[in-house]
């Protein structure tokens, strides 16, 4: 079997992703769910699995530590050892996790090196096995689980998720059990797809968490690609509404009603679309996860957000988050509202 030679990396997005230093255990996701834009990429990638390899991937961190004259975007976030996001492109617990152990191998080459690390995952059934290593991890302060948990839950794991993910009365069980033993913990709620999931089924996850104690949740409109809306079309979709909702134009509308929802139940919601939330909402963690990290990626719109609503001219803003992370020209545009018409600091009404 092929190894996967660039298994870490920062998101290409990273300017506005707190979260953008990941890893992925595996080059392909072989549970394929129908909503993934990200298997788009393997037209290039090709459908074989591939593994990552754990001593390489240690290397390179620790290389990453101890590089005297860091250079790049990724060279920088290893310098500053940002919090990794374990589960970026592919699924770490994907079933093919029970045979190689790809996963639980990086898990300790994390807690040698005392990485701060997110585990973001819609297959919790085999996590159980790791939670040694998970009780360790929380010890030295470096750990946060994060199931992926779309608004139509048990719908979206049969229709989307195709039944080869974690039942969703599993992952539930699993948090319940994290939090009783006082680990992070959060719910990555993406995606929620307009026109096809409602405001009362987010509504109706949220009180579903929020009964076993779960205290964030997140929430993103569909990435929808030319792959996906192929593959949604073929399973029976209404593709055309789909992609009528998903323009800003509607999604803003509808985001308007999960934050509310979200405030009048009294769950922390994070949002990654400043541009939809506007001038007036105000994150209550330091990443659009909904989470709170240890490292987070500072030099971002996320953090600019939050520093514009506190009042700090932009210029101090720029020099008090830039970490050599991400094109220092373009987060410039970004804040400074120099960019095109959407996504950026302008579009916030903060300018």
């Amino acid at each position: 079997m092929k190894s996967y030679h660039a298994s870490v990396g920062v998101r290409g997005d990273c300017l506005y992703c707190p979260l953008s230093l990941f890893i992925d255990s595996y080059w392909n996701c072989l549970v394929d769910c129908h909503h993934c834009y990200m298997r788009r990429l393997n037209r290039t990638w090709g459908s074989d699995l591939r593994l990552s390899d754990p001593e390489e991937i240690e290397r390179k961190l620790h290389n990453g530590l101890s590089n005297p004259n860091p250079k790049t975007t990724l060279a920088w976030a290893l310098k500053r050892k940002k919090t990794l996001r374990l589960g970026n492109k592919t699924d770490p617990y994907q079933p093919v996790e029970n045979k190689h152990q790809i996963t639980r191998d990086i898990l300790k080459v994390l807690i040698r090196l005392r990485w701060t690390f997110v585990i973001q995952t819609h297959c919790t059934d085999l996590m159980e096995r790791d939670e040694d290593l998970y009780h360790k991890a929380h010890g030295l302060g470096l750990l946060t689980l994060m199931p992926v948990i779309s608004p139509g839950g048990d719908l979206d794991w049969e229709v989307l998720e195709r039944k080869r993910t974690s039942p969703i009365p599993n992952r539930l069980q699993s948090l319940q059990r994290w939090i009783r033993k006082g680990w992070n913990v959060g719910v990555n709620g993406e995606p929620f797809i307009p026109g096809y999931h409602t405001p009362n089924q987010f509504q109706d996850m949220i009180r579903r968490l929020r009964s076993i104690g779960v205290p964030s949740y997140n929430t993103y409109n569909l990435h929808l690609n030319d792959y996906v809306a192929k593959r949604l079309a073929e399973i029976g979709l209404d593709i055309v509404r789909i992609w009528r909702m998903n323009q800003d134009s509607e999604w803003s509308k509808i985001q308007v009603q999960l934050c509310q929802i979200a405030k009048a139940e009294g769950i922390r919601l994070g949002c990654p679309d400043f541009v939809n939330t506007g001038p007036d909402w105000r994150e209550r963690a330091n990443t659009c996860c909904g989470i709170n990290v240890p490292r987070p990626n500072r030099f971002t719109t996320h953090t600019w957000k939050r520093m514009l609503q506190r009042g700090v001219d932009p210029s101090e803003v720029e020099r008090q988050t830039w970490e050599g992370i991400g094109d220092p020209k373009e987060g410039h545009n970004i804040l400074t509202g120099q960019t095109g018409p959407h996504y950026t600091m302008r579009d916030a009404k903060l300018l």
